[in-house]
C-alpha cells in the first residue's frame, strides 16, 4: 500500500420481493450531535501529527467456493474468489464493516474497536500480505475503551470523512483519516437511544446500526439489524442530520440485516446493494445478497435477491460489503464475515461479479 501523499493517498500521506415501507409512523427523526461546520477540524486539531496505522503481516489463503458448481450456484453472480484471512494481530479479526477508500484498498472495522486497510493486489480481488491497522480513538483522542464504545459494525467513506456506526452506545462518528491518518479522533455525527429507531419498542443494544453507506456527500444511508415484520429497516439521513427509520426491505426467510452499500449510477439515481445473514443450529449460516433501485431523494425502490446460500457451499458469519463498479455494466462485490474471535470461524473474503442491464 503505497503512502504518498499524491492522488487519494493523503490519508497515508500525512428477486422478486419488494421493498416497502412501515405501516407505522416512524419516530421523531434523531437530532445531530455535532455541528457540521467543524466536525472534520475537531477529528484532526492543528496540534495533532499525522501518524501512519502500524503496518502488519496478513495471511491470504485461496478458498474453495466448496461442493457445487459455484458458476451455476451463484447465478446472476459471478464467483471470483475467495480468501480466508489469517493475522498474529488481534485487530485482524471480528471485522463487521467493509467499504473502498479507493479502487484498490478496502477498510474494514472491527467489532472491537479496530480499523483495518486491506490493499487489493490481484484481478480476482485478492489482498495483499500487508495490511494496516489502528485502534479507534474518541473525541479526545483516546482510544474507545468497554464494549459500549467498541462495538464498530458499519463504515462508509465519502471521499472525504471516514464515518462508523456503533451499536450498543449506538452512534455514528466521523474521523477525518486523511489529515492525521491513525491519530484521527472520533467527532460525534448522530447519536440514537434505544426509542428512536421503531415507532412501537426499542431496539436491543446488539441489534442496532449494522449497515451504513454514503449517500451522495452529505448524506448517509443506515441498515438496523432488528426488523419490523417481515423488513430490515433503513434510514436515509437529510441534509440536516435527521433520520427517520421509514423504509424496510423486505428480508429473505427469516434474516436480519447486516451490511449495505451504495453505487452511484447517474447524478441522479443509483443502487442499493443489501447483505442479510441468519444462524440456527440446524441449518447454520444462512446468506443473502440483494439490490435495490434509489432515486434522488433516497427512496429505496424493488428488491432484486441475487443470491442465498448456506452451508452446502463455503459460508461463515459474513457481516460487511462492499461494492466497486468495474465498467459500466458490471459491479464488483466483496463480502467479509465476523469470525467472533472464535477458533471455529474464519475471516474470509468473498468476491463477487454482478453483470446488470441498467443504463
Amino acid at each position: 500500500m503505497p503512502f504518498a501523499r499524491p492522488a487519494f493517498a493523503l490519508l497515508f500521506a500525512g428477486l422478486g420481493l419488494s421493498a416497502c415501507a412501515s405501516n407505522e409512523p416512524p419516530p421523531e427523526p434523531a437530532e445531530t450531535t455535532a455541528d457540521r461546520s467543524s466536525y472534520l477540524e475537531d477529528s484532526c486539531p492543528t496540534d495533532v501529527p499525522y501518524v501512519l496505522p502500524e503496518r502488519i503481516d496478513l495471511g491470504v489463503s485461496p478458498v474453495s467456493w466448496g461442493t457445487p458448481d459455484p458458476a451455476d450456484y451463484f447465478q446472476p453472480l459471478k464467483p471470483v474468489g475467495l480468501f480466508e484471512l489469517t493475522s498474529k494481530d488481534v485487530r485482524v479479526g471480528g471485522l463487521s464493516g467493509l467499504d473502498f477508500l479507493d479502487d484498490d484498498t478496502l477498510v474494514a472495522v472491527s467489532d472491537q474497536g479496530a480499523l483495518v486497510w486491506i490493499d487489493i493486489v490481484g484481478d480476482d480481488g485478492q489482498p495483499g500480505t500487508t495490511a494496516y491497522a489502528t485502534f479507534l480513538k474518541d473525541e479526545d483522542g483516546q482510544p474507545l475503551d468497554g464494549k459500549r464504545l467498541t462495538d464498530a459494525e458499519g463504515v462508509a467513506w465519502n471521499g472525504e470523512t471516514l464515518f462508523i456506526s456503533f451499536e450498543r452506545t449506538h452512534r455514528v462518528l466521523a474521523y477525518d483519516i486523511e489529515a492525521c491518518g491513525a491519530m484521527a479522533r472520533g467527532i460525534p455525527y448522530l447519536a440514537f437511544e434505544p426509542t428512536d429507531f421503531l415507532p412501537d419498542r426499542s431496539i436491543k443494544e446488539n441489534n442496532g446500526i449494522e449497515g451504513l453507506a454514503s449517500f451522495g456527500t452529505d448524506r448517509l444511508i443506515l441498515g438496523i439489524e432488528t426488523r419490523n415484520g417481515a423488513d430490515g429497516m433503513i434510514g436515509v439521513s437529510g441534509p440536516d442530520g435527521s433520520v427517520r427509520f421509514d423504509q424496510g426491505v423486505r428480508a429473505p426467510e427469516i434474516m436480519l440485516l447486516t451490511g449495505l452499500d451504495y453505487i452511484s449510477d447517474e447524478a441522479e439515481a443509483g443502487h442499493l446493494y443489501s447483505l442479510f445473514r441468519s444462524y440456527d443450529p440446524i441449518r447454520g449460516n444462512r446468506i443473502a445478497l440483494q439490490v435495490s433501485p434509489v432515486d434522488a431523494n433516497g427512496e429505496i425502490g424493488p428488491v432484486r435477491r441475487l443470491t442465498l446460500f448456506g452451508t452446502d457451499v463455503t459460508v461463515d458469519n459474513f457481516e460487511g460489503i462492499a461494492v466497486q463498479p468495474v465498467s459500466a455494466q458490471t459491479d464488483r462485490i466483496f463480502v467479509i464475515s465476523d469470525d467472533n474471535f472464535s477458533n471455529r470461524q474464519r475471516t474470509l473474503l468473498a468476491v463477487y461479479e454482478y453483470q446488470h442491464d441498467r443504463d
